[in-house]
Formats: C-alpha cells, structure tokens, sequence
C-alpha cells in the first residue's frame, strides 16, 4: 500500500467538500486523489478548485479505479449501503455518512460484505473523534457527577430550499435520520446502555412528508430518561446537559464543536448547601481531521474501527424505533 490512504470521494455534496476533502487533504496519513458526480462538469470543477488529480462523471467507474484504497460516501441515505457495499466488492474500505443505513437490516447486509471482502467500514460520527466528546464521557465514567439520571439535548437548523435532499422521503430525508441521530448516540453513549422504551412525536411536512420537527424520550431500565428535540426550520443551535445524582454538566456545542477550545460547565456542591459551577477548557480540534486519520490507521495496522458496525445498528434501531412510535403515536419497547 502506498505511503499515504488514497481516498476517493462520492458526489460533490457539500459537506465533502466543506469538510472531509480539507480535513483528508490536512491529514498525516491520506491524500485525495479522485472524486466522482453525476455531472463530470461539476466533478471536474471541484476537482481543479480542490487540487484533486482525476474527476469522474460515474460512480462506478471511481469505484473501479485501483488507485483508490478507500472512498468516503456522502450520498442521499438510500445509498449509503448500496453504493458502500459495491465499494466494498471493488476491495475500497468505506467511511460513510450517517445514518449509516436506513434500517437495521441493512448494515446486516453491509457487514456480510464487510466479512466477505475483508474490508473496513465505518460510519462517519465525526463528533465522537473530538476531545470533548472523550472528556465528557471521561466525566461521566469517574463518577463526577453520581448516577446519570437525566440527558436532555437539542439539534436544530434551518433549511430554506424546499428541493433539499433532506425534505425526500424516498432519498431517506427527515431530521430525525439526520440530526436526530446525534442527539440518540449521545444519549446511548452517556447512559452506556439501551433505553428499554421509546416515545417519539414529530411534525410530518404537508409538502415533504418527512419528519421535520421531532421530540424523542428514551427510558431505560433504571428509570433513567434521555429527551431531545431536533427540526429543520429553526436558528441553529445545539446543546446538552447531563444530570446525575450528585451533579449537572452543561455542553453548549456537544456535537459540532470547531477548532478553538470547548467550555464545559460543571455544576455541584448542592448536597453541601452551596452550588459551586467550574469551567473546564478543553482544547480544539478538527474532529473530521480525527476522524479520516483514525480510519487510515486502521486501514493500515487492520484493527476494528472506534465507531463499530455493532454501534451504528444499536443507535440505528433506536433510531428508527422512535420513527415507528411517531408514526403510530404510541410508545414503542426495544
């Protein structure tokens, strides 16, 4: 294998662009050297804005050339297990974009091919590389803040192009698919284990037909209770608090951090009749830079990923059973 991961990229989306091209580009261990979209003129401008060497108007022919050794996969949801598992048969490792799939099933089909071809594939949840994302759950596993009882979190956006891919059903579009998933992971992560029962609401689009804005509740077995909220017609905001038995932590950007540094707030002391708030600075990073850099790592020594196909299914079935109890109106037991 060359000396660095030569990665190729599928479709002009944006977030290839605004964010795993550089992030590859700056990487210790990768290089960009193809990228392919439906319109060759379009791959062909990316290619020569980006410095990427060839530019492909198929899909199938990028993931026909040799020399690509991994391919990065931000299509519309109803590919992202196709077009990974034929990846895959052409001997590419895969990092693709969450959700991974649209139902459990198919990451089912996706680690078959996995096994098969002796190829690695990872979804790509960027906030989990982040330093903060390690110090939260570092907070959490030491006991700082007592039990978890309570994980409350929000992700929201505006989305004004009413032709966006999101607002699809077919093409597997919703917020709870797209940034509702965030806000599940984080949950499953910090209880470190599954809710029992799901409850989902949500506001379908007259137009769309997908969820546009959803309310989750997850409980777990000990009476613990995660809850958030996403939409896709609001400012953009993000936020996570994290209640326990003996403290409270407050996360003002737990899921797209940036690169300056993160302020956590702490707040105890209560048991003692005085409530004691501590910042804690943890440094910036490109978490996308993490995230390509950890894959080529894996690539070349052959070890599992940090976000597992295991995990990907776990948060995916939670996922898709909060839609099940929006559509049905009622609670749904995992």
């Amino acid at each position: 294998m060359p000396e660095k991961i030569r990665w190729g990229i599928l479709s002009s989306a944006d977030i290839g662009i605004k964010a795993l091209i550089p992030a590859i580009q700056l990487s210790r261990n990768g290089e960009v050297v193809a990228i392919a979209s439906r319109s060759l003129k379009k791959g062909q401008q990316v290619a020569k804005e980006a410095g990427i060497p060839r530019a492909y108007g198929d899909y199938a022919d990028l993931l026909a050339d040799p020399e690509v050794d991994a391919i990065y996969n931000p299509l519309p949801n109803n590919l992202h297990v196709r077009l990974s598992v034929q990846a895959i048969e052409h001997g590419k490792h895969v990092l693709c974009e969450k959700p991974l799939a649209m139902y459990p099933s198919e990451i089912d089909e996706l680690a078959a091919a996995v096994d098969e071809h002796g190829k690695i594939a990872m979804e790509a949840l960027m906030y989990c590389f982040h330093p903060q994302t390690k110090r939260i759950l570092q907070i959490v596993r030491d006991g700082t803040l007592g039990d978890p009882l309570l994980v409350a979190a929000a992700f929201t956006y505006n989305l004004p192009n009413p032709h966006d891919i999101r607002f699809e059903a077919a093409l597997g579009g919703g917020v709870m698919y797209d940034v509702g998933s965030y806000c599940v992971s984080v949950a499953r992560a910090v209880m470190g284990r599954e809710p029992v029962l799901v409850n989902g609401r949500a506001r379908f689009g007259p137009d769309s037909d997908v969820d546009e804005v959803f309310a989750g509740i997850l409980t777990f077995a000990d009476g613990a209770q995660a809850t958030f909220g996403c939409c896709l017609h609001a400012p953009r905001d993000q936020w996570c608090k994290i209640t326990g038995t003996e403290a409270t932590l407050t996360v003002p950007a737990p899921f797209s951090p940036g690169s300056g540094d993160c302020t956590l707030i702490l707040r105890s002391g209560w048991r003692r009749g005085r409530d004691v708030e501590e910042k804690i600075i943890v440094p910036g990073a490109d978490h996308y830079q993490l995230m390509v850099e950890h894959f080529g790592d894996c690539i070349r020594s052959g070890r599992p990923p940090m976000v597992s196909l295991e995990e990907s299914r776990a948060n995916l079935v939670v996922v898709e059973a909060l839609l099940r109890s929006a559509c049905a109106g009622k609670p749904i037991e995992i």
